[in-house]
């Protein structure tokens, strides 16, 4: 039976540097001299690479075009450091723990980004975050180039010895490098995350629009840049110089975006125009005319929403029971429409000519004319109001995203209505209107900016009206709330009277909880996921030998137990889930075999069976109960079993329980 160390790949996070290496095996295998071995481990010969690429290909890096600042170097190393945390599960903090797949993950993003590499690389649909804008006070820490689990522990109280870092000071907060280094790592990650088709939503102001957009060509390419939208939110900053700014950015990027389009395009999606309509034809099957079904049809509209700010209240229903918009039909440019455009139309009552656009008709005649035959412009009541076109929604299903998006102000009545203390949110609908064009019914949405957890907020509410399966992963750092600080004396005083500490994420998750109870209560016959499994940044369950001189006895018999005191079996078995690349999110089934918690995954993947003593005598009955099991659930796939080292009372036992497994068809046998 194979015992997972420490060194073992499946017990380490995504070591991207060795996968790199790896690949550039695979590229060149008739060249065996790109890669040498040593004491410290592979590395590349840069002579070879040189060789293989042509020495013309080598530029001078002080005059490459590109984004460049102090510490670039050190950022991009950080990202392909493996990572050497777990997360570790929190039931009690959870809604619907055993049911649900969505995430809420407490802890540096950084850190849990590099954790998620191997469950979650190329699955994520959608990236939405809105990272600190370097506004000079509201991001944290900048990165420490060190162990970073041991960092973040520090910066969170759970360790001593490190220098503590807060938020930036007016001398130092807006130093671009700071911002930077703090984001090119977690940028890096996201990229490895995303699927072929995914893209990249980030909200940003002028602070560090320009940074962020060069930073992500450098990453993405630029050729996957799909555009910077404006966010019009329609309240000027009262901070202005020279230029009062009343609107964000929305950075959009493809992971690759000829993928893209050619799978799911960045436009209003068919499925929500195909609701629509059908919500016109349920409005006219259970309304009483068409003047009530149009009634019926607006009331609904109330509860959906576009990026063009309630555009849809527009529409209307036909006799027919088909949705429609009424165009202008005047000639769309500052210039004069050609002679031919001026002619006159007819009201089909009075038989008097409408008014002429004063820059003419929108279409030749011979459109004019076709248009009228199929009964595709409304008149007024009489000549006197100019008409318009019919514009049926089933025929245009698909309109481009405009690059300005007017919708003001943010939620705060939302979050005051919840309860929940936090300055500034993002408007939920306005989310869940991107949300809607960037994702479908059943992909991954990944947000590790949290804070208040607006990302996850929308996801529910959108799921909950249109029946979609969407699923959220969010990370939030347990940012700390400062007594101190008048802007966040009410938010310590409600994790105060929660009995929670008193950080942001506590008040990520709260909102959670409360946005499902209402969302619930707004949509009782909801049957989507309106839960998330709750999780906790910290290091490794299993003990790494790091003798101290002073205490080398405490150690050496520390050091005979794998599995730290104060872990859980729920703990062990969620890092190995992590540290083999299966779905965190997944279920975990509890059947008990000889006495003992057998832990199953949803799809019977894993089991993990961690007692703390088998005998030689019960190897045999607790061998047949897991086969037993593993029969009943009858998985796809290969089936790995997982045993508590130490809980074998010998290297007999171990064998024996080895080769009965192996015998009936489970291959992959090993210990922690």
């Amino acid at each position: 039976m194979e015992r997972l160390t420490a060194a073992s790949p499946e017990t380490r996070s995504a070591d991207l540097v060795a996968d790199n290496i790896e690949r550039l095996k695979a590229l060149f295998p008739d060249f065996p001299d790109l890669i040498t071995e040593d004491a410290n481990g592979a590395a590349v010969n840069v002579d070879v690479l040189k060789a293989l690429v042509g020495d013309a290909s080598v530029t001078d890096a002080d005059e490459k075009y590109g984004l460049n600042w102090h510490g670039k170097r050190r950022a991009r190393q950080l990202a392909l450091t493996p990572g050497t945390g777990t997360l570790r599960p929190c039931p009690e903090d959870s809604v619907d723990w055993d049911t649900t797949r969505n995430l809420m993950i407490e802890g540096d993003n950084l850190e849990v980004l590099k954790l998620l590499q191997k469950s979650y690389a190329g699955k994520v649909k959608l990236i939405h975050i809105d990272p600190p804008y370097n506004t000079g006070k509201d991001f944290v820490y900048p990165d420490h180039f060190q162990d970073n689990i041991q960092h973040y522990l520090e910066l969170t109280g759970q360790a001593e010895g490190g220098e503590k870092t807060s938020s930036n000071t007016e001398a130092s907060g807006r130093f671009h490098t700071d911002w930077l280094n703090m984001m090119y790592p977690r940028l890096k990650l996201a990229h490895g995350l995303l699927r072929e088709d995914g893209l990249i939503v980030i909200h940003i102001d002028e602070h560090e629009v320009h940074s962020l957009v060069l930073m992500l060509r450098e990453i993405f390419g630029e050729e996957n840049e799909l555009g910077v939208l404006v966010w019009d939110k329609r309240n000027p900053k009262g901070d202005a110089r020279g230029i009062a700014y009343q609107h964000e950015s929305i950075v959009i990027f493809a992971r690759d975006a000829e993928k893209l389009l050619e799978k799911s395009p960045l436009k209003r999606p068919k499925r929500n125009a195909q609701r629509m309509l059908d919500a016109a034809k349920q409005a006219v099957a259970t309304a009483d005319g068409i003047a009530q079904a149009n009634e019926t049809y607006r009331s609904w509209l109330k509860t959906q929403t576009t990026l063009s700010g309630g555009e849809a209240m527009y529409d209307r229903i036909s006799d027919e029971g088909r949705v429609y918009r009424l165009v202008s039909m005047a000639w769309p440019n500052k210039k004069k429409a050609p002679d031919e455009y001026f002619l006159p139309l007819i009201h089909p009552v009075t038989g008097k000519p409408c008014p002429i656009p004063e820059r003419g008709w929108r279409n030749p005649p011979d459109t004019m004319e076709s248009l009228l035959g199929q009964g595709r412009i409304q008149f007024g009541p009489d000549e006197r109001t100019q008409p318009q076109r019919i514009y049926f929604l089933d025929e245009n299903m698909h309109e481009n995203v405009p690059s300005i998006l007017p919708y003001g102000g943010s939620d705060d009545a939302l979050l005051k209505t919840l309860g929940i203390p936090f300055d500034q949110p993002k408007p939920v609908e306005f989310l869940a209107s991107i949300l809607a064009w960037c994702s479908g019914d059943h992909d991954i949405v990944v947000d590790f900016f949290a804070g208040s957890g607006t990302t996850a907020h929308a996801v529910m509410a959108l799921n909950a009206r249109d029946g979609a399966t969407r699923r959220f992963v969010l990370v939030q750092l347990p940012e700390k709330l400062d007594e101190d600080r008048k802007e966040q004396s009410e938010a310590r005083k409600f994790c105060d009277a929660l009995g929670k500490a008193p950080n942001i994420a506590e008040i990520t998750k709260e909102r959670l909880r409360r946005a499902s109870a209402a969302i619930h209560a707004l949509h009782p016959d909801c049957k989507g996921d309106l839960g998330f499994k709750a999780f906790k940044l910290d290091s490794s369950n299993f003990r790494a030998w790091d003798a101290s001189i002073d205490q080398l006895a405490e150690d050496l018999i520390d050091a005979t137990e794998r599995i730290k005191r104060d872990r859980t079996p729920l703990d062990v078995v969620y890092e190995i889930i992590l540290k083999l690349g299966l779905d965190p999110g997944t279920s975990l089934a509890v059947r008990q075999v000889a006495g003992n918690a057998l832990y199953i995954t949803r799809d019977g993947v894993l089991l993990a069976y961690l007692a703390e003593h088998i005998a030689e005598d019960d190897v045999e009955g607790i061998a047949s109960g897991i086969l037993n099991i593993r029969r009943e659930l009858n998985p796809v796939g290969d089936i790995t079993c997982i045993f508590n080292d130490q809980g074998f009372s010998n290297d007999v036992a171990k064998l024996n329980m080895y080769s009965i497994l192996q015998q009936n068809g489970i291959s992959r046998v090993k210990s922690v």
